[in-house]
């Protein structure tokens, strides 16, 4: 009976971490390399559309960015929203980018609706 109760807590307690995996990951897609080319922006400023910004705005783009603030790559299909701390670690490049028409590759997933891009590489598209 002893040895009973300690292996039966440990089938209870894998059995619950495989569910628990399992629900976590119900909303999101494998990752897949892919390449992403649009326009750099801050995602709250997604809604511009295909408008050229002004450099106030594009500098107002910057420092959301630079504030944590998402950022993305808009496309023709939406926006792409960029994971992981990219832009915190490449600050010269984001705001050499912002706004401009970039190339992108990386990791890519679905989280419902959104679209996300774990970054590899990222430059300007020729």
């Amino acid at each position: 009976m002893r040895k009973f109760v300690p292996v039966t807590l440990a089938a209870v307690c894998a059995v619950t971490l495989m569910a628990w995996t399992s629900a976590s990951t119900a909303g999101a897609t494998a990752a897949a390399e892919e390449t992403i080319t649009g326009r750099l922006v801050e995602s709250g400023c997604a809604a511009m559309g295909s408008a050229e910004p002004s450099t106030e705005h594009v500098a107002c783009m910057v420092r959301c960015a630079k504030n944590g603030d998402p950022i993305g790559i808009l496309t023709d299909d939406g926006i792409v929203t960029i994971t992981g701390n990219w832009a915190a670690t490449h600050a010269d490049e984001l705001s050499e980018m912002m706004a401009k028409q970039v190339r992108a590759t990386g990791e890519t997933s679905q989280a419902g609706d959104e679209t996300l891009l774990e970054v590899s590489t990222i430059e300007l598209a020729r």
